[in-house]
């Protein structure tokens, strides 16, 4: 029995990847997780939301740190009590994103979906990039911010990002090795690259 089908969503800051999964997801009729894989990793590992939203993408400096969490996760081990609270966090979400691939077809919004479900069949990895200019022109808008404002918080977001996949994928986030598909929605447009997504999904699914 084929397995249900995931598409993942890793996204630029800006560049409306959350807003195309959401879409996507409702246009195929399956499953969209973002913010809830929160609530539902909140309900595995017995952590406030609060807390994990909040410390969701911190990094932890230190070897022992990354081996302790990679170790861990690779062999399904999940303690409050050997491993620091961020590293509880993603056990908790992978565990979370893997109960979920089980059971149903979903579009998953980042959290390293795509390296948690790797060599998973009827799966899509889908990497969502687009220029600066387009970015911060989306982020005044959304955010009633000026383009200081944006500016800064597309870096930093970016950078919280790229380092959170690093640290637990030891990959490049963002580089097009890493998934099946790199999309400029700037280029596309949101609407057009939601129906290519559709389209690929569908054959996919054949």
């Amino acid at each position: 029995m084929k397995n249900p089908l995931i598409i993942t969503i890793g996204r630029e800051y800006g560049s409306g990847g959350r807003e195309i999964g959401k879409a996507l997801a409702e246009r195929l009729g399956i499953s969209f997780y973002d913010k809830e894989i929160i609530t539902l990793a909140a309900q595995k590992s017995g952590l406030a939301e609060e807390f994990i939203a909040g410390n969701e993408q911190r990094i932890r400096s230190g070897m022992m740190h990354n081996f302790s969490a990679t170790a861990s996760y690779h062999n399904g081990f999940f303690s409050h009590h050997y491993l620091p609270l961020s590293e509880n966090i993603f056990i908790a979400q992978a565990q979370v994103i893997r109960d979920i691939a089980a059971k149903e077809s979903a579009v998953i919004v980042g959290r390293c979906a795509d390296y948690i479900l790797e060599g998973r069949e009827n799966t899509i990895n889908v990497f969502i990039h687009a220029p600066m200019d387009a970015r911060v022109k989306r982020i005044m808008h959304l955010h009633n911010e000026d383009e200081a404002a944006a500016i800064k918080e597309i870096t930093r977001s970016d950078k919280e990002r790229g380092n959170h996949y690093f640290r637990y994928t030891d990959m490049k986030w963002g580089k097009a090795q890493n998934y099946h598909v790199c999309i400029n929605s700037a280029l596309m447009g949101i609407q057009k690259t939601v129906e290519m997504l559709a389209d690929l999904a569908q054959i996919e699914e054949r």
